[in-house]
């Protein structure tokens, strides 16, 4: 991957790695000058100087089968279509200056370990450890975004410590998100249970939607035909969906502005008599993103409605969806994961530009910017390979 002059404009695929919003990108170079080396995330010392992000991929499982398959770090258990977004690390010729360009290593590709091992030594990819910086790394790339409140129940679950402060969230948000999941989960709990179940019992139930390594976590999948050893992946997904569907209520009032903006008069650019030779280009271009946008929108819906269908059919006496729900929860997860991330990092994206553009009066050339920075977030027809 070449490097890029300072003095060139960014592209908007790193323009997107750098300030696409915490669900995309992890800036591990802020964290780690802000904490003592012991409390670092990875052995390898040059792993701590990198910006961690997510990319689409949806079209992985038509391109090069030999990249797809032949990943040499990581298992490839997923079906096509299940990991529509991949994990990618950036590494910046200038730790001052991220916008200079630099190096990717997507953690998937055939050559990922030979990349690892020259860039960070064979520290990072030394497998002796239980905590390594290759588990840790697989652990990333097992979540379909980099929200820190996932992030910290994976890591929480596999029981490995990491500082606090790279997660970076409120307490009371913590606080409120889990409340949320565990009164999303308990009415099925207590469902899935005989009706002479005692609170205790009911209780190791809830627990075990953190701990899915419990006992009684595999009784809970099992009571529904599933092998209990998909425990950990179903309460893992389970717990991301309704992750989503609270950044989803979040950012919802955000997008819907925005579509309503790219509808309306006040989108056209003050300046566009200036620009006559694109003027219908720049039309075009509008209407593209509102469809890429509609499309994102469409998929959050399917997803949530199958949730909320499954779930009134089980709470009715018929477990027949819930149990379908389940057992292919895991694609569900990761395409729900995918949409709201996008949406997330549109609505980031569009918060940066309009900072200094409350009446979203914009000129041409902003405006062009723009729809670009939605489309890369939006477009899952993105190459795997992007040019940093």
């Amino acid at each position: 991957m070449r490097s890029r002059r300072y003095s060139d404009a960014i592209s908007p695929i790193l323009e997107q790695v750098l300030y696409g919003g915490s669900s995309v990108s992890m800036n591990l170079l802020t964290l780690t000058d802000a904490l003592p080396g012991g409390a670092h995330l990875f052995q390898a010392h040059g792993l701590n100087h990198v910006i961690l992000f997510k990319y689409p991929n949806f079209d992985a499982s038509q391109g090069d089968e030999d990249d797809f398959m032949g990943a040499d770090v990581w298992g490839m258990g997923d079906a096509p279509g299940e990991r529509p977004v991949e994990t990618g690390i950036y590494i910046p010729n200038n730790a001052r200056e991220w916008e200079a360009g630099g190096h990717a290593i997507y953690l998937r590709s055939r050559n990922s370990t030979t990349l690892l091992e020259e860039y960070f030594g064979a520290e990072a990819v030394d497998r002796e450890s239980p905590r390594s910086d290759v588990t840790l790394l697989q652990l990333i790339d097992d979540i379909p975004s980099l929200d820190a409140f996932l992030l910290k129940t994976c890591f929480e679950a596999k029981k490995i410590p990491i500082d606090h402060r790279y997660w970076q969230i409120d307490e009371d948000e913590e606080h409120q998100i889990r409340l949320l999941i565990r009164h999303r989960i308990e009415p099925i709990v207590h469902k899935a249970l005989s009706q002479g179940s005692r609170a205790p019992v009911i209780e190791r139930f809830l627990e075990a939607i953190w701990n899915p390594e419990m006992e009684e976590a595999g009784h809970f999948v099992s009571a529904f035909g599933i092998e209990r050893g998909e425990a950990d992946m179903i309460f893992s997904a389970w717990k991301g969906i309704t992750y989503y569907e609270y950044q989803l209520r979040r950012i919802a009032p955000r997008v819907r502005a925005i579509i309503g903006w790219l509808k309306s008069k006040d989108c056209i650019p003050f300046d566009i008599k200036m620009h006559r030779p694109h003027d219908e280009a720049m039309l075009m271009h509008i209407e593209r993103v509102g469809r890429l946008l509609d499309t994102t929108l469409l998929d959050i819906r399917r997803v949530l409605t199958e949730y909320e269908e499954s779930f009134r059919t089980l709470m009715a006496g018929h477990p027949a969806l819930f149990r379908d729900f389940l057992r292919t929860i895991r694609g569900r997860y990761w395409l729900l994961g995918y949409c709201v991330s996008a949406l997330t990092s549109v609505v980031h994206v569009d918060s940066r530009c309009m900072k200094n553009n409350p009446a979203r009066h914009v000129p041409f050339e902003t405006l062009k910017r723009l729809l670009r920075q939605f489309e890369v977030a939006l477009d899952r027809r993105r190459e795997q390979r992007v040019d940093l």
